[in-house]
């Protein structure tokens, strides 16, 4: 039976956030981005484009701070649905956890469509 290093050992016993930490790097652009940008005066106003019936989505915080690292990076819908399910720092940027379900291609265009373009 093979050892595990205790590098390993130490990350599978790890929450989340270190394993985050550990694995973003403290000058990486999206934590800078993080702590600059006032999330909650750009989103509030975008949280009554959802209603509470129905079935669950996808908060409008994750997938709309998706929206501006698919712009950012220059993604196609279905490059950003690649990105957000398997990077580490973009999952972490959008507030998405390590095995937590992200949104397919198609909800990024029929959220640029819920937006629209006065908002």
């Amino acid at each position: 039976m093979q050892k595990l290093s205790e590098k390993t050992t130490k990350m599978l016993l790890s929450t989340e956030v270190e394993i985050f930490d550990q694995l973003i790097t403290p000058d990486h652009p999206f934590r800078r981005l993080k702590q600059v940008i006032n999330w909650g005066e750009i989103i509030d106003p975008l949280r009554n484009l959802y209603s509470d019936l129905g079935r669950s989505g996808f908060s409008i915080e994750k997938t709309f701070k998706a929206l501006l690292v698919q712009f950012w990076e220059d993604y196609s819908d279905r490059q950003m649905e690649k990105a957000v399910k398997e990077n580490i720092a973009i999952k972490w940027f959008c507030g998405f956890g390590l095995t937590e379900e992200t949104p397919d291609y198609s909800y990024f265009s029929r959220l640029r469509k819920r937006i629209g373009t006065r908002i």
